[in-house]
C-alpha cells in the first residue's frame, strides 16, 4: 500500500454551489421547466491532500443533500484513507447505513447521494495518489478487489459472487488493445436539446454540433405537445435526413397508455429510444411499454432517476429497458455503478449513461471506459449522454471531438470545479446570486 494512504481524512467541507438558468432555457424539460443545475460540491481533506466529489439536483435538493453531507462526514472523518479505500465495500456499508436518518428513504433519497458525492470525493483523492484517471485505476484493479466492492444482498438472485468474478477475470484479456483504442477514439455519444428551444434555434444547434463537434445523434425534450414534437421531429428530419440519430426523452410525464400511443405517433420520423417514458421506478410500467412498441423499432430507456444497484437490476433483468442509463451522482458513487454495469453486462443490456447535469460530462466517461475494459468489451451498443455547456466551470473539462468524447487523461475522478465558478455561483452569497443578475429562489 503507498505511503499516502496513510493519511487521515481532516475534514469534509460542502459548498452549494448552483447554476441559474432562464425558464424554458438549459435543463429544461416537460416535467423541469426551470432548473437551476446545482452540485453540492465536496472536498474531504487530507494530509496528502484533497479530493473534491459533487452531488447533483435542481436547487432546492442542494439544501437536502448538503445538510446530509454534513451529517455523514462525521462517519469518515478522522480515519486513514487505508481505512476507506483498503475495503470499499465496508466503507459504502458505513455511508449507505446512518443509523436513524437511514429510515426517510433506505438505500435512497438525499443521504443515499450525500453519501455518493463524498464517496466520489475519496474515489478521486484515491485516483490522484496513484498518478491516474480513475478510469485507468479502476480497471487495473484485481477482479476480488472489484467484486469486495459489491454488496450483492439484495441482487444475488440477479448476479452472484462468482458470476462477476468470472466476467472481471475473463475480460482482463484484450484491455490493453482496447485501452489503446479508447485513448486513440473516445467513446461515442449523442447531445441533448432542450424543451424550450424553438424549431430555429434547435436546427442551429444541430448543425453547429455537428460542424464543430461531429456529432450525429441527438435527443429532444418531448412530452409537453404532441403537435410541437411532431413539428420538431419532422422539421428536424426534413432539414437532415438520414444523416442524423433522433432519441425522445419524456423524463417521466406519462402513463403507461400514454407513452405508447405518444410515441406511436412519433415512430415515422424513425426515432431510435423513448427515455423516462413513465415513472422511473416502475418496472412493469416500463416493460409494457417495451413490449407495445417492439414492432415500432423504438426503444425504451431508463436510469438517471433510479436510486439503487437492487432497482435497476429489476429493470435490467426482467426485460423493462433495452438499455440502462447510470447516473454518477444518483447511487452511491463508483461501486454502485459498477455493480449496475455487471448486473447489465450478463443480462446483455447496452448502458450508456446519462450527463444531462452539470459535472456529469465529467464523470460518467470514466465509469463507460471501465465498462468496456472490465466488463462489457463491446463498444457497438454505448452512446454516452453529452450536454457539455456547464463544463468550462470544471477544471479538466469534457471535451468531444468527431463525436467522441476524448478520455480523460489527469490523475483524479472529477479533479474538481474552478475556483471562479465556485465563488460566482456559491449559494447564496456568491456574485451570480447576491447581486441581483441571478435572484434568488
Amino acid at each position: 500500500m503507498n505511503d499516502a494512504f496513510e493519511a487521515r481524512i481532516e475534514s469534509v467541507e460542502i459548498e452549494d454551489i448552483r447554476f441559474r438558468f432562464p425558464r424554458l432555457g438549459h435543463g429544461s424539460d416537460a416535467i423541469n421547466p426551470h432548473t437551476d443545475y446545482s452540485n453540492p460540491y465536496v472536498t474531504v481533506r487530507s494530509s496528502y491532500g484533497d479530493g473534491h466529489g459533487i452531488g447533483f439536483s435542481l436547487g432546492r435538493g442542494n439544501d437536502l443533500i448538503c445538510r446530509a453531507v454534513d451529517e455523514l462526514s462525521a462517519l469518515i472523518r478522522g480515519k486513514s484513507l487505508e481505512e476507506l479505500v483498503g475495503d470499499f465495500g465496508r466503507f459504502k456499508w458505513i455511508l449507505a447505513n446512518p443509523v436513524q436518518s437511514r429510515w426517510i428513504a433506505p438505500n435512497a433519497g438525499p443521504y443515499y447521494m450525500a453519501g455518493g458525492a463524498i464517496m466520489n470525493a475519496v474515489f478521486d483523492l484515491w485516483a490522484k495518489i496513484q498518478n491516474k484517471p480513475l478510469w485507468a485505476a479502476l480497471s487495473e484493479l484485481p477482479a476480488e478487489r472489484i467484486v469486495s466492492m459489491i454488496d450483492f444482498r439484495y441482487i444475488e438472485h440477479y448476479l452472484t459472487a462468482d458470476e462477476a468474478f468470472c466476467v472481471l477475470s475473463e475480460n482482463v484479456r484484450g484491455m490493453e488493445e482496447r485501452r489503446a483504442e479508447l485513448e486513440t477514439s473516445g467513446l461515442p455519444c449523442y447531445f441533448t436539446t432542450w424543451i424550450g428551444s424553438g424549431i430555429d434555434e434547435l436546427t442551429e444547434q444541430v448543425r453547429r454540433e455537428m460542424k464543430e463537434r461531429g456529432i450525429r445523434r441527438f435527443k429532444l425534450k418531448v412530452g409537453s405537445d404532441l403537435d410541437s414534437d411532431r413539428h420538431r421531429f419532422s422539421s428536424l428530419r426534413a432539414e437532415f435526413g438520414d444523416s442524423i440519430e433522433l432519441f425522445a426523452d419524456a423524463n417521466q410525464v406519462w402513463s403507461v397508455r400514454e407513452a405508447v400511443e405518444w410515441m406511436e405517433t412519433l415512430a415515422e420520423f424513425d426515432v431510435r429510444w423513448i427515455e423516462e417514458p413513465t415513472a422511473p421506478d416502475s418496472i412493469t410500467g416500463h416493460r409494457r411499454i417495451r413490449e407495445a412498441l417492439r414492432g415500432s423499432g423504438i426503444e425504451v430507456v431508463t436510469g438517471e432517476n433510479c436510486p439503487n444497484p437492487h432497482i435497476a437490476a429489476q429493470l435490467i433483468a426482467e426485460g423493462a429497458v433495452d438499455r440502462f442509463q447510470i447516473d454518477a451522482c444518483r447511487m452511491m458513487g463508483p461501486p454502485d455503478a459498477l455493480t449496475v454495469m455487471l448486473v447489465a453486462q450478463k443480462y446483455a443490456v447496452p448502458v450508456c449513461p446519462h450527463a444531462g447535469g452539470s459535472g456529469l460530462d465529467e464523470l460518467v466517461p470514466h465509469l463507460s471506459a471501465w465498462n468496456y475494459l472490465r466488463c462489457e468489451p463491446n463498444l457497438s451498443g454505448v452512446i454516452v449522454e453529452q450536454v457539455g455547456f456547464c463544463s468550462h466551470n470544471f477544471a479538466q473539462p469534457s471535451v468531444v471531438e468527431n463525436g467522441r468524447i476524448v478520455l480523460p487523461s489527469r490523475p483524479g475522478y472529477l479533479v474538481g470545479m474552478t475556483d471562479h465558478a465556485r465563488r460566482e455561483y456559491r449559494f447564496p452569497d456568491g456574485p451570480a446570486w447576491s447581486d441581483g443578475r441571478a435572484g434568488g429562489r
